[in-house]
């Protein structure tokens, strides 16, 4: 009669190899450094931070230098002063400009612009950061549950090719009829092709994760069979959408978006007022013809620039502003929806998980039981085959929603403190304590 022993095989999802495994945090670490998504974000943080020099650049002097050195021809057929003929000489002449802004609203419009702007790219690599953690230990967990699901297939084959093989020697003897034996070969074959399957879901599982960190999937710390099982702390789903509100990464973003468009109506509007600035130069002169002139020019000022006409191109660039404004505040409301979509959900999945792995944990036991009756029925006559088969059926079934629980209870865990904002590598340490080779 078929025994099989449920917590063995819970733990023996076995290791392809022995000696060294990775673990989630070492995977982290290799997403952070491979991961191309989370580098572009954190490059945009620097080239973002370039708009704030840019601005102050803005509101500093200028300086350039002009010059030019031509040799010029002169045909003069009639002078008071000069004599007729022809003359060849040289005019050389160099200038030095000299520009401070004194008042220039849009200057400092975009100054400030430029600090929702970093807000606004710091933001996003942390939503990048942490979404970066969601995948890495989803792809990471995913691998676990597909070496779950394989070696329980693999059990299941081998559980029901004793049954094919007992058949077989009952239906010789004379004791059981040959559909028995049809009922275990269909079986064993549908078992045969859940392998198969199960081989490649595995197979596609590191793909996913190859993808993410960039290098081939090592061999993957296990769970442990016991892990803690705990309510979200505060058990309140109000206050982790008050929490996810103020410190969801993609709704900071949105906010310095929306503040960095309504800054835009000002720096249009700007365009209607006027603009003062210092300016200076000194010249230089040098020219050899016969009365030439040599000397130096120098001048200093405020000049004033108010702008009358621009045929409606302020007011209408002033409007546009405006709309886009209005377009994202609604942006603004839409991420809100979402993030408080994400954390409630998130929140209950956590705890509906929670429930999930309890309960599939006492289904084992009971599909275990009752596998064991119908066997012992089936020895006495009571049972069919595909008796057996259906309890077998239902007992890898429960082994494997057992499992992909124990995962979807931990990234659940996940999810939930990404959309509150506080997810970090911390998590992922504390999670990590409860993996073994």
């Amino acid at each position: 009669m078929l025994k099989l022993k449920t917590v063995a095989i819970l733990l023996a999802v076995s290791p392809l190899q022995y000696g060294y495994a990775q673990d989630l945090i070492e995977t982290h670490q290799l997403a952070l450094e491979n991961n191309p998504e989370l580098t572009s974000a954190y490059l945009n943080q620097y080239s973002t931070a370039e708009f704030r020099s840019q601005s102050i650049a803005q509101m500093l002097p200028t300086i350039s230098l002009s010059g030019s050195s031509s040799r010029q021809r002169l045909n003069n057929k009639k002078s008071t002063f000069q004599l007729s003929g022809t003359q060849n000489y040289w005019n050389h002449s160099f200038t030095i400009n000299f520009k401070q802004p004194v008042f220039n609203w849009g200057h400092w419009v975009q100054l400030h612009q430029s600090d929702n702007q970093i807000a606004q790219s710091e933001a996003q690599y942390q939503a990048t950061y942490q979404e970066l953690i969601v995948k890495t230990s989803e792809a990471y967990f995913n691998i676990l549950a597909a070496q779950d699901n394989l070696e329980f297939t693999v059990s299941e084959k081998k559980a029901i090719g004793q049954q094919l093989e007992q058949a077989t020697q009952r239906f010789k003897v004379g004791l059981i009829a040959i559909t028995d034996v049809h009922e275990a070969q269909a079986g064993y074959d549908q078992s045969i092709a859940n392998e198969i399957e199960a081989v490649n879901l595995l197979d596609k599982s590191k793909e996913d994760l190859r993808e993410i960190i960039g290098e081939n999937v090592a061999k993957l710390n296990s769970l442990q069979e016991s892990i803690p099982l705990n309510f979200p702390e505060p058990a309140d789903i109000t206050s982790w959408s008050k929490a996810a509100e103020n410190n969801n990464f993609n709704i900071i973003a949105q906010l310095n978006q929306t503040e960095v468009v309504r800054k835009e109506i000002n720096l249009q509007k700007s365009g209607h007022l006027p603009t003062i600035d210092i300016v200076a130069n000194y010249g230089v002169q040098d020219n050899t013809s016969t009365f030439g002139l040599r000397g130096d020019t120098q001048s200093v000022g405020l000049q004033l620039n108010l702008p009358l006409f621009e045929g409606g191109a302020v007011h209408s660039r002033s409007k546009q502003a405006q709309f886009n404004y209005q377009r994202e505040k609604e942006n603004l409301t839409k991420v809100k929806r979402t993030v408080t979509r994400q954390v409630r959900n998130a929140y209950r999945d956590v705890v509906s998980s929670l429930s999930r792995v309890k309960a599939l944990q006492a289904a084992v036991k009971s599909s275990e039981s009752a596998l064991e009756a119908t066997e012992a029925g089936f020895q006495v006559g009571t049972r069919t085959m595909v008796d057996i088969l259906a309890e077998q059926r239902n007992l890898y079934r429960s082994m494997r929603d057992h499992s992909r629980s124990r995962y979807d209870y931990l990234i659940n865990g996940i999810k939930l403190k990404e959309a509150a904002g506080s997810l970090s590598e911390a998590d992922l340490q504390e999670i990590n304590k409860y993996l073994t080779i």
